[in-house]
This record gives structure tokens, sequence and C-alpha cells, in this order.
């Protein structure tokens, strides 16, 4: 295994790249610049709510085997990596003009743009605005370069193999029981089949579903801006969203992880191999572990 340290970020198997398969966690960052702390209204330990507590740690058996991936460490409280740069609140932001950015999407209308600005049930997030100088430095020297990395990696990736895939690693809180049946522990976003085609979609959510646990596609994440940005499929250029519910490798507090996160990080190697083969047109799909 080979890695690059970036500022905010690692880079894993840049050179060896064994399959056409690409891992990225943008939310599981626990590296809080001190202005984050500095600017809050509510206590520290509510920004554990932005994470995706310890996806990070799901790659150990995908990077051991020579996996690319690339991995945020900057909290998803200072900026979010899964929104465009153009996703802003100007209502946060000293300075900033309505006029210079698109209409609010309902991701930020919901308190979760590129900085973060709300929690459902806490409310607002920071006690004063941001400097606009604060926020074109923080994409400047993290989100564009993490994308940028991404947009690098893909295409070495689709040279050397013809073929590209980008699974975006998330995890989610349990979600609650519906009246129409018991709830997924796994959720595949593919947009709805706008960011890949849909045999590598239906492949995940079958080996998943063959490893014992329940999956869904699309509902309720279909994938974000990481999944529109980055996706190509007529390219040949695919990306994948995957959430994984936390409580299968967190404890009852969703804060620390358990003996089970081996296991989990098994079952996604797995489903990276069976991708892998997929993409590369073999005929044994690999069973989930």
């Amino acid at each position: 295994m080979t890695m690059e340290e970036h500022v905010g970020f690692t880079v894993y198997s840049r050179q060896k790249m064994a399959v056409p398969v690409l891992l990225s966690v943008p939310h599981a960052g626990r590296d809080y610049p001190e202005i984050v702390f500095q600017s809050l209204r509510l206590p520290r330990e509510s920004l554990i709510r932005l994470e995706d507590r310890y996806a990070d740690l799901l790659l150990r058996a995908s990077v051991g085997n020579s996996v690319p991936a690339i991995v945020a460490h900057k909290a998803r409280a200072w900026i979010d990596l899964n929104r465009d740069e153009k996703d802003l609140d100007v209502e946060m932001v000293r300075s900033a003009k309505a006029s210079d950015y698109p209409a609010p999407g309902i991701k930020q209308r919901g308190g979760l743009g590129l900085v973060p600005r709300r929690l459902a049930g806490d409310g607002d997030i920071w006690k004063c605005q941001f400097e606009m100088d604060d926020i074109n430095a923080r994409i400047e020297r993290y989100h564009r370069p993490y994308h940028e990395e991404i947009e690098a990696l893909l295409k070495q990736m689709r040279a050397k193999f013809g073929v590209a895939i980008l699974l975006d690693l998330h995890s989610m809180p349990p979600i609650r029981q519906a009246q129409s049946g018991t709830p997924p522990q796994f959720v595949v976003g593919d947009r709805f089949g706008q960011s890949c085609a849909s045999p590598f979609s239906e492949l995940l959510v079958e080996q998943i579903r063959l490893s014992g646990y329940r999956a869904a596609l699309n509902h309720p994440y279909s994938g974000e801006h990481i999944l529109r940005r980055h996706a190509s499929p007529r390219s040949n250029v695919h990306a994948l969203q995957l959430e994984v519910d936390r409580s299968l490798y967190l404890d009852s507090n969703l804060r620390e992880p358990t003996h089970l996160v081996g296991s989990i990080s098994l079952l996604v190697a797995n489903l990276v191999r069976a991708l892998a083969n997929q993409a590369l047109g073999s005929s044994t799909l690999i069973a989930a572990e």
C-alpha cells in the first residue's frame, strides 16, 4: 500500500492501482480547524452529527489490497466536499452577494450547504458570520484540490483499464422502520441511473443482499455533488454512492467503532472486487463474505 499526504486528505495506491474502482470518503474527517470551535454557538459534540463517523475505517481491507482511495481528514463542519463550491448560504458570509450564487437547493435550504448552517433540532451552528476570504481559502486549499485529485485519478484509471468507477462511501443514521417494510442497512445511489450504468448499481444491491444485509437503491439517498460532478457514463466513467448504517459498526451511542468494523470493511472490499470484475468483463461475481 502506498499513500500520499495532501492538505486535508490522503490518496492511496495511485501508482499500483490494482482495480478500476476508486473509493472516496468525503465526510469522515475529524480534523477541526480552530476557527470552527471559535465560531460555534452549539456544543462541540453536536458536530459529530455532521460526521460520517469513522467511515474511513471501512476502507482498511480495500486499501490493504492496493485499491485506490481518497480520504478526507478535514471536518465536514468546516467545508462540505459533497456540495458544489457555489452552494453557499450567503447569509452566513459577510460581504457575499446573492447575485453571485445560484438559487439555494434543497440541501442548502435545509441548512446543509457548502458550509453547514444548522442542525435539525439544535438550530444554527454558528454565532457569527464568516469572512468571504476565509471561505474562498477553504475552497482553494481543500475543496478544489480534493475534486482535482478525483478527476486525475479517474482519468488515470480510465486510461489504464478502459473504464473507471467511483464509489463514494458514506455512513447514515439508522433508518426508522416504515409501514412499507423493514428499513435498509445499505443504500446504493446512482442518481436514478444518471451517474452509472444500471448493472453496476444492481450488482451492489444484489451482493449486499447475498451477504445477509438489507439494501435499497436510491431511497432515501441517491447521491449528491460528487456523483454529479465526476460521473460520465457515456465515457465509461461511472459513479455510485454507498451509504452504510452506522449501527452496523459503531457502538449503541453511534460514537465509537466496535469489532464489527472489520466485517463491514471486508464487505466493502468484496463489493469493490465485484464491481471490478463486472467492469473488466469477468463472468464470475464474488459473493460477499
